[in-house]
């Protein structure tokens, strides 16, 4: 039995069959997504089993960071020490407990 066409849904004959992505197509049907331009074994990139050209081929995305109690820490963290908007006493630096001028650093 011939399979159906994985766009059009059509019997695709022996003659006329792209087996690709794990679907039958019509040549004709094996066209990127987007743009509707004819593909072909060489020239597809397949996404979630869906044919592509190079152009309209989709493009990764970063994925979110997920909010685990360390991450918000951190998160926390930045954000606080963005805020900072320098020393209480110019011309000071807080080593530990102690505070120190620019000359005492060593």
């Amino acid at each position: 039995m011939n399979p159906n066409c994985a766009r059009c849904g059509k019997i695709v004959y022996p003659t006329e069959k792209v087996n690709c992505l794990d679907k039958f197509w019509h040549k004709a049907c094996f066209h990127c997504e987007t743009c509707k331009m004819t593909l072909n074994m060489k020239n597809y990139k397949g996404y979630e089993k869906i044919p592509y050209c190079n152009a309209h081929y989709p493009k990764q995305s970063f994925t979110m960071v997920a909010d685990t109690p360390e991450n918000l820490r951190l998160k926390q963290q930045s954000e606080l020490q963005s805020q900072w908007t320098g020393c209480p006493r110019p011309g000071t630096c807080c080593r530990g407990s102690t505070w120190v001028t620019e000359g005492d650093l060593s």
